[in-house]
């Protein structure tokens, strides 16, 4: 894409770093990438206290998978059966390929697996891609209401139709309104109807949907790209039991394992469409590597998924209560902030400043639109999420000291290098990952470390 169509700052940005490649060698570069990664491996796992909902905390065991000779080779196909390469040359990523998709069935009761998408968004691409016509309508999530970029007139959706029509929400904690649903279903027959996707505090009215959706032969879909974890292991739902003709879902964000995504459906005829145009129509070629690191990540869940998800929803919760006595405003429903690992707090104009001040103090997390703000232009919310903090085998005791470190934060006035101080200390005392197979090992001890050494001693 020319340069010349991004904007004016990310232009001058642009050029800037051009100007900075044109003085260094290559090796120069080559050890400049590599201080980058360095870098930045120190800073998340020392020094940040992430929040955002939108990322993931890899295990140190699937990280080494992940770097393996596998990045670079290439597999067509399904496992068993592969078209390409030929010969011996699929044998160890078919029995892994196999081992994820048996894991996954077996987990969230699903008879089909899409396991080759590389994200959640393409994995929504390759529904929509699958079973809509162009001019086909759809009836969604809005992006105040708690849908997904994927699923607007922006996003992947846009690209097979334009009439992309949004439910009204209900309340202010992202619920479907489902006389609303029924209301414009009876009107504008959509061939689809997705709810799910960033904001997900409680589980969906999925049987009243598919009432409604049988009643005009349309699609139900769920987008959960950020609950995977808990319909996984029964915190939450059991969305293919309960209506759902597809899910989708990250197998990174809260589900602990590299970036993907995943489609699910116990229906033959559907599948049978999603299957045939991921392969060759959106996916070739795929990173075999992922697929290891995914297989670890299953492991992992295997032994710790219950106790994990069961201690991510508790640590929001007491999040949630600790942030209401420390002055800030939390979303809840009856007097309940969330059964997921995600909390909203309501901000109003003070949004925008608010993550500014936090991310000073090195606490990453997102402003984000609740409902009621008007698309893509005012946000008035701030989203945080728990499954990193979880992770490292915090408990409800820390979730205390974590609201006082954002309530300190968000006041502002000179205190952020006090705040990011006491960020550093708390993340000290939890310095591994407390549900996997790292055996006690440093968060991010990347690869990058012990090459950043070896440049050093050259």
């Amino acid at each position: 894409m020319d340069i010349e169509l991004f904007t004016p700052k990310a232009r001058r940005f642009l050029a800037k770093v051009a100007r900075e490649v044109g003085t260094r060698t290559p090796r120069e570069l080559a050890d400049h990438v590599e201080d980058i990664v360095y870098r930045q491996d120190q800073w998340r796992g020392r020094a940040c206290l992430n929040m955002n909902p939108a990322e993931g905390l890899l295990s140190q065991r699937a990280r080494r998978v992940l770097a393996s000779d596998m990045a670079t080779r290439a597999t067509e196909g399904v496992p068993g059966d592969k078209t390409f390469p030929h010969n011996r040359q699929n044998d160890f990523v078919d029995e892994l390929e196999a081992t994820a998709i048996g894991l996954i069935r077996e987990r969230f009761g699903a008879r089909f697996v899409e396991w080759r998408h590389p994200s959640n968004s393409l994995a929504n691409a390759g529904i929509f891609f699958s079973l809509l016509k162009n001019d086909d309508v759809m009836l969604v999530q809005g992006l105040d209401g708690g849908g997904n970029y994927s699923y607007q007139s922006c996003g992947p959706a846009g690209l097979r139709t334009s009439r992309i029509f949004t439910i009204t929400p209900k309340g202010s904690t992202f619920e479907v309104d489902v006389e609303d649903v029924a209301r414009q279903a009876r009107k504008l027959r959509p061939r689809m109807i997705v709810v799910g996707g960033g904001k997900v505090l409680f589980p969906y009215p999925l049987k009243a949907l598919r009432k409604i959706a049988d009643s005009i032969g349309a699609y139900l879909v769920l987008d959960a790209a950020h609950i995977g974890l808990f319909i996984a292991y029964g915190e939450f739902q059991r969305p293919l039991e309960e209506g759902a003709h597809l899910v989708t879902l990250s197998t990174h964000k809260v589900f602990g394992g590299p970036v993907g995504g995943l489609i699910l459906t116990n229906d033959a005829a559907i599948a049978s469409k999603v299957t045939s145009i991921t392969f060759p129509g959106l996916i070739q070629t795929r990173d075999l590597n992922k697929y290891a690191a995914l297989c670890v990540t299953l492991a992992e869940l295997e032994q710790y998924g219950p106790e994990l998800a069961r201690r991510m929803v508790s640590n929001a919760q007491a999040l949630a209560k600790a942030l209401e006595t420390n002055g800030l405003s939390v979303l809840a429903r009856d007097g309940r902030h969330t059964q997921t690992h995600q909390l909203f707090l309501s901000l109003g104009e003070r949004a925008q400043l608010f993550e500014r001040r936090c991310h000073s103090a090195n606490i990453l997390l997102p402003d984000c639109a609740l409902t009621g703000d008007a698309p893509r232009k005012r946000r008035s919310g701030a989203r945080l999420a728990v499954h990193e903090l979880s992770r490292r085998g915090m408990a409800d005791e820390e979730m205390v000291e974590v609201a006082s470190l954002i309530k300190r934060a968000a006041l502002g006035r000179g205190r952020a290098t006090s705040v990011a101080a006491d960020v550093a200390d708390l993340l000290r005392r939890f310095p591994t990952n407390a549900f996997g197979f790292d055996e006690g090992e440093p968060l991010m001890a990347s690869g990058a470390r012990a090459l950043n050494s070896q440049r050093r001693g050259r």
